[in-house]
């Protein structure tokens, strides 16, 4: 099977011992009652040898297995940068895998744990390619040969977290006969809008580790991300061969999404359980940090109880969850816990809310006024790294009643440069509490000054795909660009993505506008960065009479009807 359309985009893979491999050492030793074989020999349909390593009960049969997919390592644990602020408690045990389960606590409660290493990565044969059929293709057989093993009951799920959520989506749109249910805990859904072209506009930094430090270790080659990425700047075949097949899922599936990985995470994993086509799923949506949360004790009870029932049979009480529950944030880590039976929530009625320039409010009501605000984009920082410092327009909505925030956001704005062709346009929200305190949030997941939401929009993208938009959830086509008028504004109607928030009387919801990043963290961070930006003059908006911007939020008051009960505060 062709890994993608174009197979120009591959580099020889880095010597595995430079990425701390510990080389090919088959072996198998039991300890504490635990039977751990490393380097297991996997052939896969064409011949080729994948490689990993197996956790299982000592003597134990007919046991269900938990299978780990994804191209970080089977023998790496947590980069240091990344635990040092991930704020995991209790701290986790010596070999846990980076973003996997934890093979001693699973296999103490009955479970076999696979940790596979991909096609071409570190010591598996063949040629890595990311997220594509023949990674899918791998993952189905995995699967399979897992399933069939004499100590296996014939029950196979999977788990893990980020890319390897992602391997989830992938692996059970092929339907293996002997996959039986999957956790996918904070997963992109479209690796083109989401993760490699946020409105249009390259991601540079976080796209950069894909094939950086954590990945691009192997014995033969691998796929050249970012050539791939500068080669194919529009929708087209290359990405459409690595679109995700969601609706063939039939399995059951328990999503877990946090939104305190919003620029991230947050929409892929939403939009993941709305088209999954499993009749049983469930949604989990936090605002922690997505590792911390993962790994927390409660939250790896939950997944115990998801997986006894679907791969042991266990009648349990399943039966009583939610289809949705939603911790609507007030600060890091706080806000009321909510069950719901829809996502977004049933609750919910967007708002509009009118962007004035004359007074830099958020209004119920078109100004009467007309009026302009803007900045220059070409006056922002880019040192150390490119930013938007002061070069923003800003507008308040201060809330008098308790308001709650669950779904997507769309911004409509009326905006020009004069004598550009071009113009990118970055958006966030954030709280203000009633001192004028900007409020913090989780940010990925170990940072901790991250907004509440984030958007983004290349101009000459501005064209719609009429098929996946609505008025409250505005999706670029992608196909191709179109130059801003010689004259006067151009409508540009941005997807923010789904916020969820708890907001007091006093406190304030601020639209933030601007031509580059709004906040920029250090290149060596795990977050978004975009530093090819098609800024050559000053951004104008218009507001009011004949043009205006609105703000659509997804609302419900405590008037309204809402979509469940509260159920908690805090954690």
């Amino acid at each position: 099977m062709e890994a993608v359309p174009d197979q120009d985009f591959f580099t020889p893979a880095k010597p595995p011992q430079a990425g701390g491999y510990p080389g090919f050492r088959p072996a198998a030793w039991v300890e504490d009652g635990m039977r751990c074989e490393r380097d297991v020999a996997v052939e896969m349909r064409d011949g080729t040898v994948l490689y990993v390593d197996v956790y299982r009960p000592e003597g134990g049969a007919d046991v269900p297995v938990l299978l780990a997919y994804g191209p970080y390592g089977k023998h790496n644990g947590f980069p240091p940068i990344l635990a040092a602020g991930a704020d995991i408690e209790p701290p986790l045990p010596e070999g846990t895998r980076f973003e996997a389960p934890v093979a001693s606590y699973w296999v103490g409660h009955g479970y076999a744990v696979v940790y596979a290493d991909p096609r071409g990565t570190w010591w598996s044969e063949g040629d890595a390619t990311y997220l594509s059929p023949q990674e899918a293709e791998d993952g189905h057989d995995l699967v399979e040969w897992a399933g069939t093993q004499p100590w296996s009951n014939g029950k196979v799920g999977m788990s893990g977290v980020s890319y390897l959520a992602m391997t989830q989506y992938t692996v059970a749109a092929t339907r293996p006969p002997h996959l039986a249910a999957i956790n996918p805990s904070e997963g992109i859904s479209d690796v083109y809008r989401e993760s490699m072209f946020q409105g249009g506009i390259l991601e540079t930094q976080f796209s950069g580790h894909l094939t950086g430090e954590l990945t691009g270790y192997g014995r033969g080659r691998i796929e050249d991300v970012f050539s791939g990425l500068l080669a194919h700047p529009l929708l087209d075949e290359y990405w459409a061969s690595r679109a995700f097949q969601l609706e063939k899922i039939e399995v059951p599936a328990f999503f877990v999404c946090s939104t305190g990985n919003h620029g991230t995470h947050t929409r892929g994993t939403l939009e993941a359980y709305r088209r999954t086509g499993s009749a049983q799923k469930w949604l989990d949506v936090h605002g922690r940090k997505e590792w911390r949360y993962y790994y927390t004790p409660r939250n790896v009870e939950r997944q115990r109880t998801f997986f006894d029932h679907f791969l042991k049979g266990i009648d349990n009480d399943l039966s009583s969850w939610p289809p949705v529950r939603v911790e609507y944030r007030d600060r890091a880590e706080t806000g009321p816990v909510r069950a719901e039976t829809v996502w977004p929530p049933a609750g919910v009625r967007h708002r509009p809310y009118h962007l004035d320039a004359l007074t830099g409010r958020l209004l119920p009501a078109t100004p009467s006024r007309a009026a302009t605000t803007g900045y220059d984009p070409t006056k922002s920082p880019t040192e150390p790294y490119r930013h938007a410092g002061d070069q923003r327009s800003v507008f308040d909505l201060t809330f008098d009643e308790t308001t709650d925030l669950a779904g997507p956001v769309s911004l409509t704005l009326w905006a020009e440069s004069p004598g550009a062709a071009d113009m990118d346009v970055f958006v966030t929200l954030d709280k203000i509490d009633t001192d004028g305190n900007r409020v913090c949030y989780p940010l990925v997941a170990y940072l901790d000054d991250g907004p509440l939401a984030y958007g983004w929009m290349r101009a000459s993208r501005r064209e719609l795909d009429p098929d996946l938009s609505t008025p409250e959830r505005p999706v670029q086509a992608h196909r191709r660009d179109l130059p801003l008028p010689e004259n006067g504004p151009v409508r540009l109607d941005i997807e923010i993505w789904p916020i969820i928030a708890h907001f007091q009387p006093g406190e304030i919801l601020r639209l933030t506008i601007a031509g580059a990043d709004i906040y920029r963290w250090p290149a060596e961070h795990l977050v978004n960065g975009h530093d090819f930006l098609n800024n050559t003059a000053e951004h104008i908006f218009h507001t009011g009479a004949g043009h205006d911007a609105v703000l659509r939020l997804p609302v419900i008051t405590a008037t309204s009807p809402s979509g469940g009960a509260p159920q908690q505060t805090g954690s």
